[in-house]
């Protein structure tokens, strides 16, 4: 009876912001910066007053959110397990549609967290004391130091994913890989509005180039009007047939 009575043991702050943290990041995925402080708290399970004692206000609140997704969506090693997941027994097109399908979705979360952050950033003061300046200089590193990570991870799965067709190459592996990495955050990004390219058409142009062999071009005969007078009959193929030369 006595343990039932008992209150239940306060969460240490740091342990309420991450659960908080993890409750409404669906949320401002969806919504962004246009979400409200009574949506946020529905999610969340707890009154608006928890949400302001634990992070200030609602700025503090969405920036924390999208410190975490962009941590979330540039995780080396997820990145890694879904490139490794890829079957190398596939034809080459079709495991670098994959892998453009794959860097799609990565490229997809990363601006996505990106334009909460610059929105926020728009719409605050500059830091004016050391200590603020101090931790975003922190968040900076931390989150140069996790890109790095990232693009390791990127080049040791696109390595795998090619290992099959090493063979075929033109060009040396680390350029293949840039070639895929730029054309897959180029496509995320379409120039004037126009559409994404396909990944399968994409990949195909990736393994096959631009343009096939080139075939000899058929130079048509010189019209006899073009000919300076009394110049000479172009010479013309002969074959030899029972009834004679044609």
């Amino acid at each position: 009876m006595d343990s039932a009575r008992r209150r239940a043991v306060p969460m240490a702050p740091e342990d309420r912001k991450a659960a908080i943290i993890d409750s409404v990041l669906p949320l401002v995925a969806d919504r962004g910066n246009d979400v409200t402080s009574r949506e946020l708290a529905q999610a969340a399970g707890v009154a608006e007053g928890t949400l302001f004692r634990a992070f200030g206000d609602k700025t503090a609140l969405v920036g924390a959110v999208a410190v975490e997704g962009l941590h979330r969506a540039a995780r080396p090693e997820e990145t890694l397990a879904e490139l490794a997941a890829i079957d190398p027994g596939l034809p080459l097109e079709r495991r670098l549609e994959l892998v453009i399908e794959t860097g799609r979705d990565r490229w997809a979360e990363v601006m996505r967290w990106m334009s909460v952050l610059r929105h926020l950033h728009g719409t605050m003061p500059p830091p004016d004391d050391g200590e603020a300046r101090r931790k975003m200089g922190e968040f900076r590193k931390v989150l140069m130091a996790q890109r790095a990570s990232q693009r390791e991870a990127t080049v040791e799965g696109i390595t795998a994913v090619l290992a099959p067709d090493l063979h075929r190459l033109r060009v040396p592996v680390e350029v293949a890989i840039s070639l895929i990495e730029s054309a897959t955050a180029g496509t995320h990004s379409p120039i004037d509005n126009h559409p994404a390219v396909p990944a399968d058409v994409l990949a195909d142009a990736l393994v096959n180039g631009l343009a096939g062999p080139e075939e000899p071009r058929s130079v048509p005969p010189e019209p006899e009007s073009a000919r300076p007078p009394g110049s000479a009959e172009p010479p013309t193929t002969r074959t030899r047939s029972p009834e004679g030369i044609h």
